[in-house]
């Protein structure tokens, strides 16, 4: 692999667009010390604050979504502007590559890129490539994926780039802390008992409502049939005091988080988890050997988290219950179910671990110098 001295980095929005991309900062720092790393976003993001929290400079770009009525005239000459902003940007940091790990900033900054005839990477961390990614293989940017399928629009974009140099399965880059031991969890979880199985709730990083009501509608099924359970719950901001109540009146062991900075050994620790199907979260569960039920947003682009689920569940990782479908009994049945079959978690969790590419951040740091 040739030597890095210079990239542009940009993931923004959600937790699952930027971690991905500080995980592959946290790589070009391991892999080449002296390369100087510049991570692009909106102003005032979460990828602002979380750029900068890493110790990593900040570039700022306008971008915006494509919104309805007057929003979309606005917002076009927002993205405009973002594409000339991106455009100097790149100009004056000549860098060796410019990654994007989707966001509303990845369009311009790619285009611009392309335009200056720059190594110009988008990673795509779902199991159906979104419209984005597609449209800009189309004008040359190359795909890296983070997860491998068989929906026929990840088989038709693979089939439209044949040459390795231009599309590769690499995996999800997950930070250092998913490859190292689970920290003791006793200071976060005050009373938690190593003993006694512990369900881990979790909705991504904004939290998931429905998820929220359903779990808080099973607990008295679960402490009635499981009296031992431990459930650690991140539920987001707005559910919080709700959520108190109900574990409340139940009187179950519980841990109740808005956000929880060190999930990898929260993961680690669990013995089961309820979550949502983004690329992010069924890359950790797979990669914390965590048995897993799936409930995909309903609602998600070309319905991608259905199809990340299927890539669990078609390797026996992961159980999937369609929102649409599930009941506060039906969910607590699957719940008591696997927390009763320690054969089936066992064997989950091995599926799981065949699922997870490892090294990921590597894989795509080759697959970005490769050129």
């Amino acid at each position: 692999m040739k030597e890095l001295q210079r990239i542009l980095v940009s993931g923004g929005g959600t937790g699952g667009h930027i971690m991905p991309a500080l995980a592959l900062c946290e790589e070009v720092r391991e892999k080449f010390p002296d390369a100087e790393i510049f991570f692009a976003g909106r102003a005032g993001s979460m990828e602002e604050r979380l750029a900068s929290k890493h110790g990593l400079e900040f570039c700022r770009i306008p971008s915006s979504p494509k919104g309805r009525g007057f929003k979309v005239i606005k917002n076009f000459f927002v993205n405009i502007a973002g594409f000339f902003k991106s455009l100097a940007l790149i100009i004056k940091l000549k860098p060796q590559a410019v990654v994007a790990f989707g966001g509303y900033t990845s369009a311009p900054l790619l285009s611009a890129a392309l335009l200056l005839g720059k190594n110009a990477v988008i990673h795509e961390s779902n199991a159906i490539p979104g419209r984005v990614t597609r449209l800009l293989a189309k004008v040359g940017v190359r795909v890296a994926c983070g997860l491998d399928s068989d929906h026929p629009i990840m088989l038709k974009l693979k089939k439209k780039i044949r040459k390795e140099t231009r599309f590769a399965i690499t995996g999800n880059p997950l930070r250092k802390a998913f490859s190292e031991p689970a920290n003791d969890l006793a200071k976060e979880l005050p009373g938690y008992n190593e003993s006694r199985p512990l369900l881990l709730v979790f909705g991504g990083s904004q939290g998931a409502h429905n998820i929220n009501i359903l779990i808080s509608r099973s607990l008295s099924r679960l402490k009635d049939n499981f009296p031992t359970l431990q459930i650690a719950h991140l539920c987001g901001e707005n559910d919080i005091e709700t959520l108190r109540s109900a574990y409340e009146n139940v009187k179950l062991t519980y841990w109740l988080f808005p956000f929880f900075d060190d999930i990898a050994s929260l993961m680690k620790k669990s013995n089961l988890c309820v979550a949502r199907s983004g690329a992010l979260s069924v890359t950790e569960i797979c990669a914390c050997n965590l048995p897993a039920i799936l409930i995909p947003l309903p609602f998600a682009a070309d319905n991608h988290q259905l199809a990340n689920a299927r890539v669990l569940e078609k390797a026996g990782a992961a159980v999937i219950r369609e929102e649409k479908e599930l009941t506060a009994a039906s969910l607590s049945e699957t719940i008591l179910g696997l927390l009763k079959d320690e054969e089936k978690r066992r064997s989950m969790a091995e599926a799981g671990e065949k699922v997870f590419i490892k090294d990921a951040s590597f894989e795509l740091l080759k697959f970005i110098m490769a050129v």
